[in-house]
This record gives structure tokens, C-alpha cells and sequence, in this order.
């Protein structure tokens, strides 16, 4: 009867497998083996290359450097999403928890920018940064201070990216945090708290530990997204001033789609696939770990 249940249950969902195979698999498959041509997109000349373009890449100077530029990039927005979301979380927690009046309809309200499309979201900041009429140029002049040249100054553009993603993305970390944060058992905390626990002790020791695995993967979420982020760089900055902005995805579409080298923009994008897929191989073996240890506790 199970054989027969399961045979089953394969039948039915066959059809979405094949639909995901082709959705999924086919791109795959045709963009690794694009990775092992050299194929120019003017010429047309398309010649097998086998792993040389991979090998260009690596002994590519720029590599490095869009490395180290996706690196900041990244981890700056994801830190910054995290502290920012896990405060706002706190905050409303408490407020929902004392039942005070408007953080209900707060919480939804703060969700607002995760809904919007990131592409939009570029345009919307594009024209925030502009310096003669964009929004912070305008508040800065309130108080009498100078123009910045915000996204056309090499030292700020990045910086400039960080808080454009930060402020659509804290609210998607604040909604998970705080979703976890409700779900915590109250008989653990109030047991801690009758033994003379402070907040902070209950917070570090007791709640965090508990938060890990829902941190863990909206923090792996968020990574995965901003490495491979292109949005709000190809409509506010081009990879510029220079190439101070240029990260990993955006770097593959330039060699790709304006030096015109395929097969070498393919095999960026292999690299990008592979590098999400070592941080999901790294969480898994962290949840992992982590059910392990509270299965022998």
C-alpha cells in the first residue's frame, strides 16, 4: 500500500516536475555549457574554449576588485538590514504586546517598500539622489549645507546603493524577526524572569538561541538576493563612477551584453550560481548542526 501510495503521488506531481525541469534545468545546462565557448555576440564567432574562460576570469585583475566590491556591498546591506530590522522588531513586539494604539497598522505600513518592484524602487531612489532636485539634496538645503554628489562621487556611490537597499529591505527582516519573536514560548521567558533574569539576559540567552534558525535563513535570503542584485546599479549607477559600484551580477551583464563576450559573461554567472549554492550548503549543515544540539539538550 505504501508502494503504491507513493507511486501515487509521483504520478501527480510529475507534471510540475517537468515543468520545473524545463523552466529550470534547460537555462542551467545551456548556460554552463555557453561558459565553455568563446563567443563573441558582434561576430558572431562562437569557437570551443573549454575552462579558458574561467581561467581568464580568475587571472582577471578586475576580479578581484568587483569581488571586494560585492563583498561590501553585501554584507554592509545585510548587516545593516539585520540590526535595523532586529531594533525595529523589539520595538513592536513591545508595543503589540502593551496592545498600544497604531502598531498594528504600523507594522503593515513599514512592510510597504518590500512590495514594490525593485526596479521601481531604483527609479524612485535614481530620482532621490538627483543633485540639483533629488530629496536629500533638498532636505540638506533646508539647513543651508552644499549639494552632495551622492551616487557621482566614487567615495559614495556604494554607500549610496547600501541605503537604497536597506530602506526597502530592513522592513522584509523586521517582519520575519518579529513573526519568530511571536512564535517564542512565554512559559521559557517567564520562568527566566521569575529567576531573577534581567532583559538583557533573557534576550542573549534565552530568546536569541531560539531565533537562530529564523535568522540564519533570512540573513542567507537576503544575502542570496543582494549578491545577486542588478537593479538598483543598472538604473542608478552603471557599475560607476569608474567601476567603484560594479558587483558580481552586474559585472556579468557588462561582459556579456556590452563587451558582448558570452561565453565569459556565462561563466560570471556559473560562478555567481556556484557561490549561492556554497552558502546554501553552508546554512543546511548549520541548521543541521543546530537541530542536532537542541535534540541532545
Amino acid at each position: 500500500m505504501a508502494v503504491r501510495s507513493r507511486g501515487a503521488a509521483l504520478a501527480f506531481v510529475a507534471p510540475s516536475l517537468l515543468c520545473l525541469a524545463g523552466a529550470v534545468g534547460y537555462p542551467l545546462v545551456d548556460a554552463v555549457t555557453t561558459s565553455l565557448y568563446r563567443w563573441n555576440l558582434i561576430s558572431g564567432h562562437k569557437r570551443w574554449y573549454g575552462l579558458q574562460n574561467y581561467i581568464d576570469i580568475a587571472q582577471d585583475p578586475g576580479t578581484a576588485r568587483v569581488a571586494i566590491v560585492t563583498a561590501l556591498y553585501s554584507g554592509l546591506s545585510v548587516v545593516l538590514e539585520l540590526a535595523l530590522g532586529f531594533a525595529l522588531a523589539l520595538i513592536f513586539r513591545e508595543g503589540l504586546s502593551r496592545r498600544l494604539r497604531g502598531f498594528a497598522g504600523l507594522r503593515v505600513i513599514l512592510c510597504v517598500p518590500i512590495v514594490i518592484a525593485p526596479l521601481i524602487w531604483a527609479f524612485y531612489f535614481r530620482s532621490m539622489y538627483s543633485p540639483q532636485f533629488g530629496a536629500f539634496n533638498v532636505v540638506l538645503g533646508w539647513f543651508g549645507a552644499a549639494p552632495v554628489a551622492w551616487v557621482n562621487s566614487p567615495a559614495l556611490a556604494l554607500y549610496s546603493l547600501v541605503v537604497a537597499d536597506v530602506w526597502q529591505w530592513a522592513p522584509f527582516m523586521f517582519a520575519v524577526i518579529l513573526a519568530g519573536m511571536l512564535t517564542l514560548p512565554g512559559d521559557v521567558v517567564e520562568a527566566a524572569r521569575v529567576d531573577g533574569a534581567s532583559w538583557t539576559q533573557v534576550l542573549w540567552w534565552i530568546e536569541l538561541p531560539l531565533l537562530q534558525p529564523i535568522l540564519l535563513v533570512a540573513v542567507l535570503l537576503r544575502l542570496i538576493d543582494s549578491i545577486k542584485n542588478i537593479d538598483l546599479i543598472l538604473v542608478i549607477t552603471q557599475g560607476g563612477p569608474g567601476t567603484s559600484t560594479e558587483i558580481l551580477n552586474f559585472f556579468a551583464y557588462r561582459t556579456s551584453f556590452q563587451d558582448f563576450q558570452i561565453g565569459r559573461g556565462a561563466a560570471l554567472a556559473v560562478i555567481v550560481l556556484a557561490l549561492i549554492l556554497v552558502l546554501v550548503i553552508v546554512l543546511l549543515g548549520t541548521l543541521r548542526r543546530l537541530n542536532l544540539t537542541e535534540k541532545e539538550a
